[in-house]
């Protein structure tokens, strides 16, 4: 029997989701329940450093929420309803702060909100304060960190729900006499709901599941941090496993919010029978433009703060008990330019998972969207998955799955496990990229092909991925700036030799040399920009 491109892509497909996702987080699940666990779990959940952690988790999570719904929220909505000077400006820039990891925007923090950072030099030159002020050491620094981190995640989802409102809704109910505030609430929010509980999803899980910005900020006592410490200690077997149901726990947290979430939109209706009207642009008055314009920058800088102070900290020479640097020089980059292993491995590891997006990721969404089989279904599950787990728990998972030898293989003493891990794990924004494309694109050429006898083969090489082509690499390009950035999943697996500039800037940070993280920390956001300068016109290019 002679399988064809789909039957035989499908297979490959199948396999690739087998060995690099199902494995490794059944393996951790199966690992982890057993007669022994169960007891050993019940003893955790009493013990009081669980306790503790368990409820500062809650309490930064929960606030990180609430504070990036207020600024994610208004931001979104003032820059969708008004007209804002330079609003293509502000859209581009609002992805920056995604663009670095946020434990590095803690090490900016410490340099301008420390005991001896800027803000209080500054105070204490001024004569306001007589001893400074702890502004971030503790958990609302925690909480201050991740909210200007991940408030883009709220804002950006919001914003992208606002421009399908259809603007007869708000014509009915102003019609009706409802006021703009009362039409905001009834009118404008449900139609959003969407996109606002994505947003609060990624926050949440991301918030929830951060081990890199305590650390960094001296705060061991959350749930993710204990699990790092336990997991990679390596020394104590029971604490390990500790480490690996804290891991298990965190993963049943998020998978369940997720759950909720999406069987809570399904219940509500959200579709509507003809294309929605735009809501048009609102020309404010002048002292209404002027504060709807601060509060749109003043937030936006303030989320740019860590990417400024990180160029201050890489270009300082000497800075001690200075709000400022004293002395300016290029030896930290000039440094880490010649520490080439950390560079050559974050564009190699990045360069291969790309092209594995491309070959099971573009090629999966091509035959979920054109092929009916009861397998699709599984396909699109697993591979949207890993865009739901944690990352510290596709870590742990790959730690303990590959270490052993698989199929004959021992990729865990391989290097090749890294660029796997970061095509598995940001697989899911190439093949939703490339779905939604595929849908948007008609099927009268592809089957005009193969009613003239082409293969399908062909078909796909020459019709569907040509026309779909800016679809897919703006989610191969999406993939590759978050693959660059992986830190939580990374610093599981990797040995020496294998550090990205991600794993060296945390390396570099628990040792000290800050100045150095900080210049790592410049040469990941300057590719990530020049990458998502190429990736912006691409996501937007119509045929």
């Amino acid at each position: 029997m002679r399988i064809g491109f789909i039957g035989a892509a499908r297979l490959a497909i199948l396999a690739y989701v087998a060995v690099f996702i199902l494995y490794p987080l059944l393996y951790l699940v199966f690992l982890v329940v057993t007669p022994q666990s169960l007891a050993e779990f019940v003893s955790l959940l009493q013990m009081d450093i669980f306790q503790t952690a368990f409820w500062n988790t809650v309490y930064v999570t929960v606030w990180t929420l609430v504070f990036t719904l207020l600024l994610g929220v208004p931001f979104a909505y003032f820059l969708f309803r008004y007209n804002i000077p330079l609003k293509k400006v502000v859209l581009a820039a609002v992805f920056m702060p995604t663009m670095i990891p946020p434990f590095v925007g803690a090490l900016a923090f410490i340099y301008l909100f420390g005991r001896f950072g800027t803000i209080n030099l500054l105070l204490l030159d001024a004569g306001l304060v007589r001893r400074p002020i702890n502004f971030i050491y503790g958990l609302h620094g925690v909480i201050l960190v991740q909210t200007l981190s991940f408030f883009p995640w709220v804002a950006i989802n919001v914003y992208n729900s606002l421009l399908k409102l259809d603007r007869s809704l708000e014509e009915a109910a102003e019609t009706l006499g409802a006021r703009p505030l009362r039409r905001f609430f009834t009118v404008t929010l449900p139609s959003i709901v969407p996109g606002l509980l994505t947003g609060v999803f990624l926050v949440t899980s991301f918030s929830f599941t951060d081990y890199a910005t305590p650390i960094v900020l001296g705060r061991y006592d959350l749930l993710a941090p204990q699990a790092f410490i336990n997991i990679l200690q390596s020394i104590d077997e029971s604490r390990v496993r500790m480490g690996t149901y804290i891991v298990i726990l965190l993963l049943a947290i998020v998978i369940g919010f997720f759950f909720s979430i999406k069987k809570y939109i399904s219940l509500r209706e959200y579709a509507s029978l003809r294309l929605p009207r735009p809501v048009e642009e609102v020309k404010p008055g002048p002292g209404k433009r002027f504060l709807l314009t601060l509060f749109i920058y003043a937030t936006l800088l303030l989320a740019l703060l860590p990417h400024i102070y990180i160029f201050l900290i890489a270009l300082s020479k000497t800075w001690s008990f200075t709000p400022f640097p004293t002395q300016w020089a290029l030896d930290n980059l000039v440094k880490v330019l010649e520490t080439e292993t950390p560079i050559i491995n974050t564009f190699l590891y990045g360069f291969i998972a790309v092209v594995i997006c491309f070959l099971f990721g573009a090629t999966a969404s091509y035959i979920i969207a054109r092929t009916r089989h009861p397998l699709n279904d599984l396909i699109d599950s697993a591979l949207s998955i890993m865009f739901v787990v944690p990352g510290i728990v596709v870590g742990t998972s790959y730690l303990f799955a590959f270490t052993r030898s698989l199929l004959g293989l021992a990729l865990g003493s391989s290097w090749l496990i890294m660029p796997l891990m970061l095509a598995t794990r940001r697989i899911t924004y190439t093949v939703r990229y490339s779905y939604a494309t595929y849908l948007s694109i008609g099927k009268s050429m592809e089957e005009m092909a193969y009613v003239l006898g082409e293969k399908p083969l062909k078909v796909y090489l020459k019709i569907a991925l040509p026309n779909a082509i800016y679809g897919v690499v703006a989610g191969l390009l999406f993939s590759m700036i978050m693959a660059f950035n992986e830190l939580t999943a990374s610093l599981f697996i990797y040995k020496p030799g294998w550090e990205t500039i991600t794993i060296q800037m945390f390396v570099e940070i628990t040792v000290g040399r800050l100045n150095l993280a900080a210049s790592y920390a410049v040469l990941l956001f300057i590719a990530s920009f020049i990458i998502s300068m190429v990736l912006f016109p691409m996501s937007i290019k119509r045929e």
